[in-house]
């Protein structure tokens, strides 16, 4: 008896929306939610 195994593609939702720095005003595009400019946490 032969099995085989199918793999699924594992899909994860991350939040990549445009997010404004409230502190220096960059975008970032970035699943972390961390301003790439000044370092500044979205949290």
């Amino acid at each position: 008896m032969t099995t085989t195994v199918t793999e699924r593609p594992t899909e994860r939702t991350t939040d990549r929306a445009t997010w404004s720095c409230p502190n220096c005003q960059g975008e970032t595009t970035t699943a972390k939610k961390r301003c790439r400019d000044c370092g500044t946490s979205r949290w």
